[in-house]
């Protein structure tokens, strides 16, 4: 197998299936995209003669893969002449869900093999903690999801789950490390759901999921080195080394538990966990003498914070150089180990994120022992996660088109 051929099938091994299966896949590779196409512009795409070509559109109509649109006479590109036909990948062929299963909120999303969202269902599972009860929430929600949708569940090719624990290749969690049992509530067996339905079904760290997405389409195109950091309740770094996604034997890397041992920050504890405890903190001490006093407890979050810093309150702004210092050895950590060309900050807080990492850039650049990386926002805030899951997910149906 050559490399295009490699890259046209995600690396997957097609010893054995037929010439015309391969063009098959090849034709509808290149038509993927959505742009109505003649049979010329497939053939001069695909490199597959006019007769094939024709053969596998009537084909892959039949199979509801592409459609014919209206020829190139109506849609204003000739003027005279006989109109040739065109066709269209129809991103309607199948349906994916993507999932963001945290420790806090579970949220599904319907798209298609476009990835353009249909519906979205979230649901506050803070209080769930039995792992049962947990795979029992994410099902009742991705059938919710569907149901808003309008989807029928015979029309879903594949899922894909992230979740904030270490996954290996079978989609298996290690076994817990601490008395928290956190990993196993994470990650509750949620590989083998959807099996009776004939679903693909994938897992994967949310992190993971995360640098995949600024990888293709997000703040890490045009780097290639760098991390996608999950900052607001723990630590989590999805980590591209040269082009290529770490992950593990165990799916352990970008695991942050080693924040324990380091000088500053003593705990992979993340921003948004810190930021309530400190505007906490101030209150106990009665020095909230700032527009965040005006807060009720319950808006103490990172984003209220960092747009008071924005305003210039001094309070917040006090807080979040607290923030940025404990940042700071974390940046230092992943650049000075990987050799990162970015760190990508993302989460709910990272559309006004910039007054932290404008006073982290100030700690680090101030650092004669390190070269300080880029530190931007992700665009996609709290989303990234979801992004990376129907990216993933519409990915595994490309895989595996025209092999079943």
């Amino acid at each position: 197998m050559d490399d295009q051929e490699s890259r046209q099938t995600g690396g997957l091994a097609l010893n054995g299936l037929s010439q015309r299966v391969l063009n098959g896949r090849r034709l509808l590779e290149y038509a993927w995209s959505g742009e109505p196409m003649t049979a010329t512009e497939l053939m001069e795409g695909t490199g597959l003669t006019r007769a094939t070509v024709l053969s596998l559109c009537r084909d892959l109509v039949e199979a509801g893969w592409l459609r014919k649109v209206a020829d190139a006479r109506a849609a204003g590109r000739y003027v005279k002449g006989r109109p040739a036909l065109r066709h269209a990948f129809c991103p309607e062929a199948a349906y994916v869900v993507g999932c963001d299963a945290d420790e806090d909120v579970f949220t599904a999303v319907v798209a298609d093999l476009h990835g353009e969202e249909l519906a979205r269902v979230r649901r506050e599972v803070r209080a769930l903690r039995d792992p049962g009860l947990r795979r029992e929430e994410l099902e009742a929600l991705v059938d919710a999801a569907l149901a808003a949708a309008g989807v029928a569940g015979e029309r879903v090719a594949a899922v894909v789950i992230g979740v904030p624990a270490p996954v290996d290749l079978q989609g298996a969690s290690p076994p817990p490390d601490d008395d928290a049992h956190y990993w196993s509530i994470a990650n509750p067996g949620y590989a083998d759901m959807f099996q009776d339905r004939g679903w693909m079904v994938r897992l994967d760290n949310d992190a993971n999921l995360g640098a995949l997405y600024e990888a293709a389409d997000g703040a890490g195109v045009g780097a290639r080195s760098f991390a996608v950091l999950l900052a607001a309740e723990r630590f989590g770094a999805g980590i591209v080394v040269d082009g290529a996604l770490l992950r593990g034997t165990r799916g352990r890397v970008g695991e942050l538990r080693v924040l324990d041992m380091v000088s500053g920050v003593d705990a992979p504890h993340g921003l948004g966990r810190r930021t309530r405890w400190e505007i906490q903190r101030m209150a106990d001490d009665g020095l909230l003498a700032s527009e965040l006093a005006e807060l009720p407890p319950e808006d103490w979050g990172a984003e209220a914070l960092l747009e008071a810093a924005t305003r210039g309150d001094p309070v917040a702004l006090e807080i979040v150089d607290r923030l940025a210092r404990r940042l700071a050895p974390v940046v230092t950590l992943l650049t000075g180990l990987l050799d990162l060309d970015r760190i990508v900050l993302a989460g709910p807080f990272a559309a006004s994120a910039e007054p932290l990492l404008s006073r982290t850039r100030e700690i680090l650049e101030a650092s004669v022992v390190f070269r300080c990386p880029e530190l931007v926002a992700s665009t996609a805030g709290g989303d990234v996660v979801l992004r990376g899951a129907v990216s993933r997910a519409v990915d595994v149906v490309r895989e595996r088109a025209l092999l079943d």
